[in-house]
C-alpha cells in the first residue's frame, strides 16, 4: 500500500472526529450534521465560495474559518449566522499534515436572506479570502 493511500485511510476518520465539536456556531446544543451536502439546485448562487470547485481558501484550520465567518457581512453588513453541515471533497494539500484534506461546508445566513446558503471552506490552505457575491468582509 503507498504512503499516499495510507495516508488517506486515516485522514477521513481524523478530520471527521476533529471537526465533529464545530458542529453549530450558533446553536452548540444541536448535534454534529455528518450529511455530505445537497447538491446545488439552480436558485442557488454559484460561484466564488459557493462551490466545491470554487471554495474559500481561509487556511488556520478550525479556527480559521470560524474567523473569517465572524468577519463576513451580509451586503448591508448584517451579521451572518453560520453553522457548519459536514466535510465533502477530497483533495491533495501540501498545507495539510496528512498531504490532503476535505473541504468543510457551512450553512450561512443573516437577517433578510430568503434563503440561507451553503458555502464551501478550506480550512489548509490560504490564498487571500474574499467575500462571495451577496456579502462582504468588515
Amino acid at each position: 500500500m503507498t504512503t499516499s493511500r495510507l495516508a488517506m485511510l486515516f485522514l477521513v476518520p481524523v478530520l471527521a472526529t476533529g471537526c465533529a465539536s464545530t458542529a453549530s456556531a450558533t446553536r452548540p446544543d444541536e448535534p454534529a450534521a455528518e450529511a455530505a451536502p445537497p447538491e446545488a439546485t439552480s436558485s442557488a448562487p454559484s460561484g466564488y465560495g459557493y462551490s466545491k470547485d470554487d471554495p474559500i481558501h481561509v487556511g488556520g484550520g478550525v479556527s480559521g474559518e470560524h474567523e473569517y465567518l465572524q468577519h463576513l457581512r451580509g451586503p448591508q453588513g448584517q451579521k451572518v449566522r453560520y453553522e457548519r453541515h459536514g466535510s465533502c471533497c477530497a483533495f491533495e494539500s501540501e498545507d495539510s499534515p496528512f498531504g490532503a484534506g476535505m473541504l468543510d461546508v457551512y450553512v450561512v445566513t443573516y437577517d433578510g436572506l430568503e434563503e440561507p446558503v451553503m458555502m464551501y471552506l478550506n480550512m489548509y490552505d490560504r490564498k487571500d479570502p474574499r467575500a462571495p457575491e451577496g456579502f462582504r468582509l468588515d
